[in-house]
């Protein structure tokens, strides 16, 4: 891959989980066919985890086996335990080799204690030892493991927080074997130049593993977020059509996901290429606009 080549993951499932309302999972499926029909290959597209918790994700399944194949396709499903992890699992081993299949099981982790226990009810010993397993029994099936460090630039809750912290928790993950670390911007904190300190410390530190961010952000201030991750080294960015989304464990507040649309153009205007244009997802821009005001309200 070029090193001017940037890489994007299309997040409707973390735009989806805060939605006031349920929304039927022929509507998901129509949306998640429409990003596959305009090109997006790689997409965290469900959570396998308690429909009591993320009502959302209830559908996860049934989700998966009615999104379109397709050649690169790589989806990625957010699971919180070994439970979580099984399911994904067993939604593979069900299609066998018809070239259906979850690639990676995306973990949340975070560096802050409050909200490790908000969004996934463990403590971080807790967690740790549950992501072990999890890599464990995901090794077996050839699914990949990408680590979500949350609070990764600070957080709400008025805790401590260094950037050093960030360091340690990737350094351990490499060591465990993740294929991936996406640094988490979960409410939208970080200074653009938090975000590039953050950034260049643990791609210093992690040579062996990718790292990449999720930033959640105003539309003001995504601009500055992304040209300091891209000056600070970042190829690998997740980003919603519309911004729409949010951790619904983290604040009150809401704070939504980073436009692909409005991510695309700074790429462009900086010298980046990907993989799509910004003419090719105008059709899912229009339907997550429909989607949130008929869901969100």
């Amino acid at each position: 891959m070029s090193a001017r080549t940037i890489t994007l993951t299309e997040c409707p499932r973390d735009a989806f989980q805060g939605f006031a309302k349920f929304i039927p999972t022929e509507q998901k499926t129509a949306y998640i066919n429409g990003l596959i029909r305009a090109g997006v290959r790689r997409i965290d597209f469900g959570s396998f985890v308690s429909p009591k918790a993320v009502p959302q994700m209830a559908d996860t399944a049934a989700l998966f086996e009615n999104l379109n194949v397709a050649e690169g396709l790589y989806l990625i499903g957010i699971v919180a335990n070994l439970r979580g992890a099984e399911g994904l699992i067993a939604c593979n081993q069900k299609w066998g080799h018809s070239g259906r299949r979850i690639a990676a099981a995306g973990f949340p982790l975070s560096v802050n204690e409050t909200f490790q226990k908000r969004n996934t009810n463990k403590d971080l010993d807790e967690a740790w030892d549950s992501l072990e397993t999890i890599i464990d029994v995901c090794v077996e099936d050839d699914v990949e493991v990408i680590a979500y460090l949350s609070m990764a630039f600070g957080n709400p809750y008025g805790e401590f927080h260094d950037p050093r912290m960030v360091v340690d928790f990737a350094r351990r993950l490499q060591n465990m074997g993740v294929s991936c670390i996406q640094l988490a911007d979960t409410v939208g904190v970080a200074t653009a130049s938090q975000v590039a300190e953050v950034f260049a410390q643990v791609r210093a530190a992690v040579p062996e593993v990718p790292v990449g961010v999720h930033l959640h952000a105003r539309p003001a201030t995504v601009r500055e977020k992304v040209k300091a991750a891209l000056d600070a080294g970042c190829r690998l960015f997740d980003s919603a059509v519309g911004g729409i989304g949010g951790c619904p464990f983290a604040e009150d507040e809401l704070v939504g996901n980073i436009d692909t649309i409005q991510l695309l153009g700074i790429l462009q205007d900086s010298g980046f290429e990907t993989k799509y244009r910004v003419d090719d997802l105008l059709h899912s821009a229009a339907e997550a606009q429909r989607l949130t005001r008929t869901f969100h309200a």
